[in-house]
This record gives C-alpha cells, structure tokens and sequence, in this order.
C-alpha cells in the first residue's frame, strides 16, 4: 500500500493514531514524491525538508501522547502567497525570488496548531494574478491528469500536488476562482467558503471582500477536515457567518430534500464547451436520482459586472506592494493590472464596486427560490499550458481568462460559498469541475450535499495518468 495514493487525508491521520504508520516515514514521502512526480507537474517552488522533517517529529510525539487533533501527523504544503518564516516566499514573482519573511502569516500558524505537517510551498502565477500558473523562474504547474494541460491558478501547484498524491490536501486561496479553476483543472475538491469565516490573516481582507483562504482535498471529507483547521482563529474586521461546531460532522447528516437549481450558462459570456456542458446535464440528472427538486435556470451574461469585476481585481492587483525600480520586471498582464488599476480614480472604483454590489444582488434574487446553484466550474477543458498566456496582448489575455473562468467571480462578488466537485470525465481521463453554489453562511449544507454526491457518484478511483502506470489497481479504491 502506497498511503499517499491510496488513502484519504483522514484514513491516513486515522492510520496514524493507530501507529499503523509513522509520521516522519510518512513525511519523507510526500517529500520523496515532491521531487519527482511533484517536479513532474510543477507543484512547488520551494520544499522544507528540514522543516517539515522536525514538525513530524513533533506530530509523531503529539500522537504518541494522544493529544493529536484530527489531522495531525497529514502532510500538506502553504500556498506560495502566503509568508512563512524562514522559509522562502516568491509570489510567484522574480522580484521576490529571494525573499524570507521572519514572521508565519495567519494561516500557517493554524496548520501549525493543527500538527498538519507541510513541506513546501506550492507554485503561484505572479502576485497570484492569473487564471494559469506559469511563473518565471519555476516549472509551470500541469494537470496529472494530463501534463500538457495547465492545473489553472492562482492555486494551481496546489491543486496539482493534490491531484498527483504527493500530499492530500492543501490550503489555497481565491479571489476570482483561484480555488475551484485548479480543482476542476486537476480532478480534485476546491472549496471557497462564505465571505467572513476565514481570517484574511497578516495582510487583513482585500477590503473588497472579494478573496479568502481555502481548502483543496482529494475529497469532501478532507476538505470540510481541513476547512475546521482554518476556521479555528477568529475573523478579522468582517462579519462572521453562523456555523455549527464542526464541517466535518456537517458530511455526515442527513440532507433534506433540496430546491436545486441548474444554469449551465456563463455570466462571463464565453461559450460552454459541450462536453462540460454535460457533466452539468449529468449531475443534475444525479441529485434528480437522489431525491432533489431540480429546475433549468437562465445564466445570462452580465458584461458590465465583468468588467467591474476587473477593474476590482485589478486595484487589488495594483495595491500589491512592488518596489518601484522592480516595476519593469513584472509579467505583462500583471503590469497591465496594476496600470489598469491604477487608472481607476476614486470615483471610478465607487462605480466599480457598486456595480459589483448591485449584479451580485441580481443574481441572488434570480436564484432566491434555490437552496443550490449548479453551474460549469469553468467554461471548457484544461487550457493547454502557455495557450492563455500572451505577453504581447494581456489586454487581449485577460480576455480569454475571463471567459475561460466564467461564473467563479460569482461566489466572490456575493460572499456566498462555492466548490467545484469533479463529477464529469472526458472518455480520456480529463476531469470536469461542476461547481455547487448555496446562499451565505451555509457552508455545512454545501458540504453535506456534495459529500452525498461524492458517496453516490465517486471519484478517487480515478487516477492521474502520472500514477496509473506504478499503481493500475490500487488498495482500498472501489
């Protein structure tokens, strides 16, 4: 048995607290593996083993006390936006090559706590700025599902580390779909959850509202396990949404019979590829056969929310603190951004957000009548990689990741909660996200359903091609 593949993050922590396993045979592993299949997709900029090595030894004593919590002894790795002391932090970006910050962001000091053991940071587009994750001065992070596909971003080695079972799950962010784009791209569970429950950690909230932090997990379980960790500190400067004592136990209720409604269209405007177009046919079809009032929806394109939406992505993009003699090393589209967002005077980004504000009450009340929202995660297949990049345009490239991402800046604008469930396949192994949306603070219930969804229609036996070859039937998968 290969516990990274054949085991979720809770049988593994399970495995563990019955001493089955050991804590740093386990780490040594995932950083083994991080090195070459990891490698292989372009899941980290930068590995801890040191690190990560000595967190084990201090997990394995937790455990050997039985003063573990849920998770500890799993391993896991920080999104390479997030800073962790002595350890280097990129931002995806040749500016911040080299820098180490001397203090763990919010977040990192939850997993810590958590005894989760991570060993590395995973690859970032520049400042996060992107649907793809391609930076200069690291391999751009590939589908395992298939490597000359792109794992989308910004959380795009994160999900691809997943995906490849180096690790299990994976903390992540979002501001315009950074979590569910790469969970559809790579076959795995990307959640973001309502706007308030997360910390924004040292960097506060974006003040928009608009990003949060978040869970990737091979499944629901892990994600909602995970999702508690990053619960545990309470919010800072937003209002905090009613949530019951843990998610994890939110999976395993009964759930009732639900209002769903499905629209397969894009606010974005960009055409819905039909092979995802039915996955979305498909899981409907499912929650009809599990007992669910399921109705067709109208999603009709919304091009001044989009372009409002941009203009809010890019003051957050501008706001980014770039020296300014390192301004000319930038990416072209992140250089656009932040000119664009620049350009933005006071007035202009009150009508920007107002018209964001107001489009996300639209769509709310278009839906009211629905406990769930069933829509395309993104609008096509997996780019291939370096297909969306284009330097010479990034008017033009901001353009394609708009339509390509489609109805994910939603779940932004409106503050509700949001996750991409790999439900469709392509005859050739491609993953299909199909992306579930509830009304705010109901985290719980979105899990709940899409843990009822992971039991009737399951996915992990569906294996990246980067392992199907070492592991063709492997223990413990249906």
């Amino acid at each position: 048995m290969d516990p990274l593949v054949d085991l979720t993050a809770l049988e593994l922590a399970s495995a563990l607290r019955r001493r089955e396993l050991g804590v740093v045979e386990v780490t040594a592993l995932a950083l083994s593996r991080a090195e070459t299949v990891g490698a292989a997709v372009g899941a980290f900029t930068t590995l801890a083993p040191e690190r990560a090595l000595a967190r084990a030894e201090s997990a394995q004593r937790r455990i050997d006390r039985d003063e573990g919590a849920v998770l500890t002894g799993v391993p896991t790795a920080i999104k390479d936006l997030e800073p962790t002391r002595g350890v280097r932090t990129t931002l995806g970006s040749a500016v911040f090559a080299e820098w180490v910050p001397d203090v763990d962001d919010v977040v990192v000091e939850n997993i810590d706590d958590a005894g989760l053991v991570w060993i590395g940071k995973t690859t970032v587009p520049e400042l996060g700025a992107a649907c793809y994750t391609e930076p200069e001065g690291a391999a751009p992070s590939r589908s395992p599902h298939d490597p000359g596909r792109s794992a989308a971003g910004s959380s795009g080695g994160a999900a691809a580390a997943v995906s490849a079972r180096v690790i299990p799950l994976s903390q992540g962010s979002d501001t315009a779909g950074s979590l569910r784009s790469p969970a559809s791209a790579c076959g795995i569970v990307g959640l973001k959850p309502s706007r308030g429950l997360l910390t924004g950690g040292l960097a506060g909230h974006d003040g928009l509202g608009l990003s949060t932090k978040g869970p990737l997990a091979l499944s629901v379980r892990d994600a909602a396990a995970l999702l508690d960790v990053l619960a545990d500190a309470p919010p800072i400067g937003s209002i905090h949404p009613p949530r019951r004592t843990g998610f994890l136990d939110a999976c395993d209720e009964r759930v009732p019979r639900l209002r769903i409604a499905v629209a397969a269209g894009s606010i974005s405007g960009g055409a819905i590829d039909p092979l995802v177009a039915a996955a979305v046919d498909d899981a409907a079809a499912l929650l009809t056969s599990l007992g669910h009032d399921v109705s067709s929806a109208e999603q009709p394109a919304d091009a001044d929310f989009v372009e409002a939406f941009s203009d809010l992505f890019s003051a957050l993009a501008a706001a980014k603190p770039v020296p300014a003699d390192a301004e000319a090393r930038l990416r072209p589209i992140v250089r656009y951004l932040r000119a664009r967002g620049r350009g933005l005077d006071g007035g202009a980004m009150a009508a920007s957000a107002l018209t964001v504000q107001a489009s996300a009450g639209r769509w709310a009340e278009r839906f009211r009548d629905a406990d769930v929202v069933v829509q395309p995660t993104i609008t096509r297949l997996p780019a291939h990689v370096g297909e969306l990049r284009d330097d010479g345009d990034p008017a033009g490239e901001l353009a394609a990741m708009t339509a390509f991402t489609g109805n994910t800046i939603l779940a932004n604008a409106t503050g509700f909660p949001a996750i991409s469930l790999p439900l469709g396949w392509t005859h050739d192994g491609i993953p299909i996200g199909v992306m579930l949306t509830a009304r705010w603070g109901c985290d719980d219930l979105l899990l709940a359903l899409s843990a009822q969804l992971e039991r009737a229609a399951p996915w992990r036996h569906h294996l990246p091609r980067t392992l199907v070859s070492q592991h063709p039937h492997p223990e413990g998968i249906a």
